[in-house]
């Protein structure tokens, strides 16, 4: 009588040995998944605007679209010009700002420049650039936009194109 239970229960055993994991399959892997709410609600980011506005004065209401260095007759020492032009950070982000121009493939002897105000007296650092200069939302900056010519530069007329941007991340 003792051998007919001992085969039962080594019966029952490898009955649920085998069916324990074809349910736990079925249970686990072959049912579709539950959503539970966890407390977050994700949404969309609201899409940053990023534009510059440049201007000649401070209270930013006379914007700058293009500027004229004149006629100059040959100098006969090295002359610098510049121009003060204000930046403010028209958009909802800070920007890093950065520049070019077409300049180099208008000529090599005028050299150019477009720096940070280095002090409330207006004198320039050439060395100070505009680019990477991080610009705050509703903030001004002022900077100076400059070219440099040599003496007896090649007669003509110079024409070339600014290019200026803000970059940023989020």
């Amino acid at each position: 009588m003792l051998g007919r239970k001992k085969v039962m229960i080594v019966c029952l055993l490898l009955t649920y040995a085998i069916i324990a994991p074809v349910f736990a399959y079925l249970y686990f892997y072959a049912t579709e998944p539950k959503y539970v709410a966890a407390g977050i609600i994700l949404r969309t980011y609201d899409t940053p605007t990023m534009q510059l506005g440049f201007y000649w004065d401070e209270t930013c209401t006379q914007p700058v679209s293009t500027f004229d260095f004149g006629n100059m007759t040959y100098p006969n020492q090295d002359t610098q010009l510049y121009k003060t032009i204000y930046i403010r950070n028209e958009g909802s982000v800070w920007n890093d700002i950065y520049w070019n121009s077409t300049l180099g493939s208008v000529t090599t002897q005028i050299g150019e420049c477009w720096t940070r105000s280095n002090d409330w007296w207006g004198s320039w650092i050439w060395a100070n650039n505009v680019n990477g200069t991080r610009i705050q939302p509703n903030e001004v900056l002022r900077t100076g936009y400059g070219v440099g010519i040599p003496p007896y530069a090649t007669i003509g007329t110079y024409n070339w194109t600014l290019t200026i941007w803000g970059e940023t991340y989020y």
